[in-house]
């Protein structure tokens, strides 16, 4: 499978399978794959707010919207895959240090085998 059929079926996966998931863990492949779509989907969106004033900050506060949950639930499945609290999400709204405090927590690999948010995440639902 090429990188974007990956972005893509990981995308898919999550808004379709995993909407309101925040139980179990997510490996860092899932989450930067998820976090990249949604970049790309940012800069069009910005893009289009630039070029239609109205109808372009309409879309883009429908967009968040709806990937706010996601985002949420893979936040909180990331942290549970190195073996945080789901509440340590909440560490994002202490300006600047919170924000690097997540991306740092999103690059470090995921605990060895089991820990009590779940078994170590597979990739068994996406199919190449």
């Amino acid at each position: 499978m090429n990188f974007k059929n990956y972005c893509k079926t990981y995308f898919t996966d999550i808004i379709s399978n995993h909407f309101f998931d925040f139980k179990g863990r997510t490996n860092r492949k899932v989450f930067w794959l998820f976090s990249l779509n949604v970049l790309i989907l940012n800069l069009i969106l910005s893009y289009i707010i630039h070029k239609f004033d109205f109808i372009g900050i309409i879309a883009g506060i429908v967009f968040s919207l709806f990937m706010f949950f996601p985002t949420l639930s893979l936040d909180v499945r990331r942290l549970h895959d190195v073996g945080f609290s789901g509440w340590w999400v909440l560490i994002f709204f202490i300006p600047l240090f919170g924000f690097i405090a997540l991306i740092v927590f999103a690059c470090i690999p995921g605990t060895q085998g089991e820990n009590k948010y779940g078994p170590v995440p597979a990739d068994t639902n996406i199919t190449e």
